[in-house]
């Protein structure tokens, strides 16, 4: 079974995309996928999810730490690192049953061997095995420590830096120009026959090799934000040896359980295993903060939560990790303030929660999101703004929860609260026009078209929304006049709002005005681009004056609302839609396959399938948005690989009381296992290559 990544070789200009392919994390910290001679320039990583920080007027975002496993090895002749010296032989490999990053580097005179993992069973621990093997006697020297050349896209982030050393400790403290302060505290151990100097956060060590021996360091760094202490030696009272263990024993038991066996396929086998590798990089039940967009990846986003999190992350973890699962909609429970501060601010009642959240819910988004690629200058957006569908999409997030686990309790926790403010929210958002309510100057998923009026993702979440609330608001025990007034308007919006319908052609038209937009293809608009990396949205991008669409919008639409639509309705739209759709987005893929899957258009619903489960496995991943660098993993294409395969192949769907299967009868996907979570009830599912399935409750 393949549950390796190898590359070998050494290209300079492979470092950003292996950053992101080799990453390591545990929800809480994520370390890129870099080599231990790296520095800022290489984009190391070390990022704190969750941990954000301001500088000067620069965008808000996620912090990354020291680097606690830099090494570099020289002699008085060399340097043995892949950046100043090629090797013989260089290979990196990620172990994705395990969540290991390995390295191999073959010099003349010795090689190089590191694993490093951040712990899946102690989750502010990583670790770092680094073991020289000598190939000839000699002196060589290896400065190891704490590098303080830190890698910030906005930053710097810390205002003050104190370094500690005490005998194989170091203990950086740093303090934000928010005022935080956070710690970092490494272990080092040595080989017995090392002389040692102690400089700055950084150990030099002189080493005599004797031929054909193995000489081995190792590093245990914690992170510690709560109660900072000077030297905590809580990471050194065990080896390297036991924390590694109990993380790979923790991590395979974990991915074993979410895998997905997909037999006569090896390539969608090992994409759809890389998936949920990153899905499972991404899970801390002791942390209340969310997923970002970009992950553990960096602080690119600003490490803030997208709506990515609700529709694209949630379904996996609520049938794979419902504890988890539950802890990303607490999330949107606690940032509800955040939320309610937002829509005053624009002059609204309730819950506008934003497009990018961070902590509290405050919204990061600028009002100018996107640069000129040339001159940098900043180009005006509204994504902040416009994008009200978050906060339906939050609410269909807590009922697919609730449907899935059958754990009702967040609402007694604050749930009732957000359908409540959510419901009053899009009340005063609303236009009325001859009795009937139209939610105009919105953005839907396609951002290429800003400030459009009825989009229908939005109205139909919207009222989505409202349905949701209302049916459990009449569960609600004990009501006030002002809940049985929040009901009547969720039952007045339900009546009166415009839910486009289909044409006499059977297409539902994205917004008023849509149809009208010029009939031009994708090759066409590629062709009206003025620079590279050019944004093709705003009012003045090459896309908006078009029928050409970022992402799906319509067709997630009808993904997520399937049950309201006929199947002629979604293989019209989706043959509609399809040649227009740019996929400039990672969100893009996924609902075109599972819609393509429904529709029995299998060759492309598996190619936008295998497109979402394998895009953090390339290295032409889309770097920058108009002058703005977007790198990093993306977390809701392998969610939405996932999505693909079970609810659009497997044909999965449920309701509060039942889960059911229809499985596709398809020659690239043969045979699929896998486990589900169903409202506390454990379930092995095996769809077979006739179209037929068995699905076996477990006893555990």
């Amino acid at each position: 079974m393949q549950y390796e990544l190898k590359k070998i070789g050494f290209r300079y200009q492979d470092i950003v995309s292996y950053g992101n392919m080799f990453l390591i994390g545990n929800g809480h910290l994520g370390y890129r996928g870099t080599l231990e001679e790296y520095r800022a320039k290489e984009l190391v990583g070390l990022n704190v999810v969750g941990f954000y920080d301001q500088y000067q007027d620069k965008w808000r975002e996620s912090v990354n730490l020291p680097n606690p496993f830099f090494v570099r090895v020289y002699d008085e002749n060399e340097v043995f690192s892949v950046l100043e010296n090629t090797p013989l032989y260089h290979e990196q490999k990620l172990d994705i049953l395990h969540a290991t990053h390995r390295r191999k580097t073959v010099y003349p005179a010795l090689s190089i061997h590191s694993k490093r993992f951040v712990s899946c069973a102690h989750d502010q621990l990583l670790g770092l095995e680094y073991v020289i093997e000598a190939k000839d006697t000699k002196e060589i020297q290896i400065d190891i420590g704490l590098d303080l050349d830190i890698y910030e896209i906005n930053g710097p982030h810390f205002d003050k830096k104190e370094i500690k050393m005490r005998k194989h400790h170091v203990t950086f403290i740093g303090t934000t120009n928010e005022h935080k302060k956070i710690a970092l505290h490494g272990h080092y151990a040595f080989p017995k026959s090392a002389l040692i100097k102690e400089e700055n956060g950084y150990y030099h060590v002189t080493l005599k090799m004797e031929k054909g021996k193995k000489y081995r360091f190792y590093v245990i760094s914690e992170v510690q934000e709560k109660k900072i202490k000077r030297h905590d030696l809580r990471v050194s009272k065990r080896t390297f040896d036991f924390y590694f263990k109990a993380h790979q024993e923790a991590f395979k038991k974990r991915f074993l359980f979410a895998d997905i066996k997909i037999k006569g396929n090896p390539k969608a086998q090992w994409a759809m295993r890389y998936s949920i590798y990153h899905l499972l990089i991404l899970e801390n039940e002791n942390y209340t903060t969310s997923i970002p967009a970009r992950g553990v990846s960096g602080e690119t986003y600003k490490g803030a939560i997208f709506w990515d999190t609700e529709i694209f992350l949630l379904p996996f973890y609520c049938f794979t990790a419902p504890k988890f699962a539950r802890q990303l909609i607490l999330y949107r429970i606690h940032t509800l303030k955040g939320a309610k501060k937002k829509a005053k601010e624009y002059g609204y009642q309730g819950a506008f929660y934003a497009w990018e959240s961070q902590e509290l819910g405050q919204d990061a988004c600028s009002k100018y999101n996107v640069t000129h690629p040339v001159t940098h200058e900043p180009i005006r957006t509204y994504f902040n703004e416009k994008q009200i569908h978050i906060s339906a999409d939050i609410v269909y997030a807590f009922h697919q929860y609730m449907l899935i686990t059958g754990d009702e309790s967040i609402l007694d926790e604050g749930g009732y609260e957000v359908l409540k403010e959510v419901v009053l929210f899009f009340d005063s958002y609303k236009t009325v026009k001859k009795g009937i309510y139209h939610l105009n100057d919105v953005i839907g998923p396609d951002e290429y078209h800003e400030r459009v009026d009825d989009n229908a993702f939005t109205n139909y979440m919207a009222y989505n929304a409202m349905k949701i609330a209302l049916s459990y608001l009449k569960k609600e025990k004990e009501k006030t006049k002002k809940d049985e007034r929040i009901m009547k308007i969720a039952n007045q919006f339900i009546q009166r709002i415009y839910l486009p319908k289909p044409n006499e052609d059977g297409i539902i038209e994205q917004f008023k005005g849509y149809f009208l937009k010029e009939d031009v293809s994708i090759e066409e608009v590629k062709k009206r681009l003025r620079y590279e990396n050019e944004y093709w949205g705003t009012e003045n991008g090459v896309a908006y004056p078009t029928r050409i669409i970022k992402q799906a919008d319509v067709i997630a639409l009808l993904c997520l609302l399937k049950e309201r639509f006929s199947k002629e309705t979604i293989e019209k739209n989706y043959r509609f839609y399809y040649p227009y759709t740019e996929h400039g987005s990672s969100l893009s893929a996924s609902m075109y396959s599972m819609s393509g899957f429904w529709i029995h258009e299998f060759e492309t619903a598996y190619s936008m399938f295998y497109k979402s489960a394998s895009i953090d496995l390339g290295t032409e991943q889309k770097m920058f948005a108009g002058g703005i660098y977007i790198g990093g993993t993306h977390p809701a294409s392998s969610g939405g690989a996932y999505l693909s395969l079970l609810m659009g192949f497997a044909g999965l769907h449920y309701d509060e009381h039942h889960l059911y299967l229809a499985p596709q009868k398809y020659k690239k996907l043969k045979e699929l296992e896998f486990h589900l979570i169903y409202q506390q009830k454990t379930y092995h599912v095996t769809i077979k290559k006739d179209g037929s399935y068995e699905m076996e409750e477990l006893a555990l």
